[in-house]
């Protein structure tokens, strides 16, 4: 992996953890007859303990209602920890989850990853169910051995309805999971607009911050959901807090494009000069990216041109590497040095003549590249050019 694959790779790290957070919110509560993921089988339960199962499972209300007139327990719970009523909220069954109650099933137990009906209904978005155990009583407030809620897994969702009967029941807005998520975050990151509204009523922390450093501002930016950047800003949420990598919003939504959140964030006094780990600041990202309204924008607030990244990579060698000729065209009509040279001694005439970008090359020579300069290892612009239509265009540059 080279200098630049790395500088794009290492911004996503942040983002990455919650990626992983929240596919253990979608697996965690997970329940599949067919693959035997309850652990049933016949050395564990009777035929008939094992068909309670089954028929939670499946939705067959007549023979539940068979096994329990039978007398078996509804309370039953498999290697996992799963009972009848929880294997029955997690497919809607609605009809079975309120038989089973009536024959006193326990209404808040927690299978061995700490899930509930609540949970599991709530993670589907079962709306009526879950509304249901709401009424009889469920706990919103019981956590997964991850620390996810009814709420947290709502709010991720965007099952409105749910969130709201959540918070009308007292749900605590502000509890984290291991990796210190909130409710807040997972509805800022997967871009539910009404669910961040609902929990802001609720008074939610607006800057809690994830293991990583990010918050529900950096998530929302980095996905580009701009009109929940909008709301967070005009709640004056911090544009100073900086995630695991010394990223801000401003660099993972110049990397990515979303112009509207940038000059929101502008408009905030967020850094432009922050540097993340690799000493990249939001412009050398938007050069790498070639994200050429960006460019244009972050310089016209004072971003510092020639910045050198980590081994002196500059937004305008950046550009030259990867072929940006827009970008490359901003820079250079504002100033950017066009002789500059990484720690490898590399300009970015050499970059756009090694990676025959054509269009760079012509564009550089016209704005006065020198032809002479040397790398560290001796070499000229000339010398590392493999294409022939650009190795004759050098050379007749040096000609004149």
């Amino acid at each position: 992996m080279n200098y630049t694959e790395k500088l794009s790779h290492y911004l996503k790290l942040p983002a990455l953890l919650c990626v992983a957070i929240i596919l253990c919110v979608q697996t965690g509560a997970g329940f599949a007859y067919e693959r035997n993921a309850m652990g049933v089988t016949a050395t564990d339960f009777s035929d008939d303990q094992t068909e309670l199962f089954k028929s939670a499972f499946n939705g067959k209300i007549q023979t539940v209602q068979e096994l329990l007139d039978k007398g078996i327990d509804p309370n039953l719970q498999n290697d996992k920890g799963f009972t009848p009523l929880i294997v029955a909220a997690q497919h809607g069954h609605a009809d079975i989850v309120d038989l089973l109650l009536n024959n006193n099933a326990q209404l808040d137990t927690q299978n061995a990853g700490g899930a509930t009906a609540l949970i599991v209904a709530a993670k589907n978005g079962h709306e009526a169910l879950a509304l249901s155990l709401l009424t009889k009583g469920a706990k919103v407030n019981l956590q997964t051995t991850d620390g996810i809620t009814a709420l947290m897994l709502a709010a991720q969702g965007g099952y409105e309805t749910i969130v709201a009967a959540l918070l009308d029941k007292n749900a605590n807005v502000n509890l984290q999971t291991e990796q210190k998520l909130t409710a807040m975050m997972l509805a800022a990151l997967a871009g539910h607009g009404k669910i961040v509204d609902m929990l802001l009523a609720r008074n939610a922390k607006i800057d809690t911050q994830a293991i990583d450093g990010t918050t529900a501002l950096y998530m929302a930016a980095r996905n580009g959901h701009a009109a929940i950047v909008r709301t967070l800003l005009d709640r004056n949420a911090s544009v100073k807090l900086i995630a695991i990598n010394n990223t801000t919003p401003l660099h993972v939504a110049a990397q990515n494009g979303y112009v509207e959140i940038v000059k929101a964030l502008l408009e905030k006094g967020i850094d432009l000069e922050q540097a993340d780990k690799n000493d990249a600041t939001a412009l050398t990202l938007a050069a790498l990216m070639g994200q050429t309204e960006i460019v244009r924008l972050l310089l016209e607030h004072g971003a510092k041109i020639d910045h050198k990244a980590r081994t002196g990579f500059t937004p305008l060698i950046l550009a030259a590497q990867n072929g940006h000729f827009p970008v490359l065209q901003v820079l250079l009509e504002k100033g950017a040095q066009i002789n500059a040279q990484n720690e490898d001694g590399v300009t970015a005439l050499m970059w756009a003549a090694l990676h025959e970008h054509i269009d760079a090359v012509k564009l550089l020579l016209e704005h006065g590249a020198d032809l002479s300069i040397k790398s560290s290892s001796g070499k000229t612009a000339l010398d590392i050019a493999k294409d022939e239509a650009i190795i004759a265009l050098l050379r007749s540059a040096a000609d004149q």
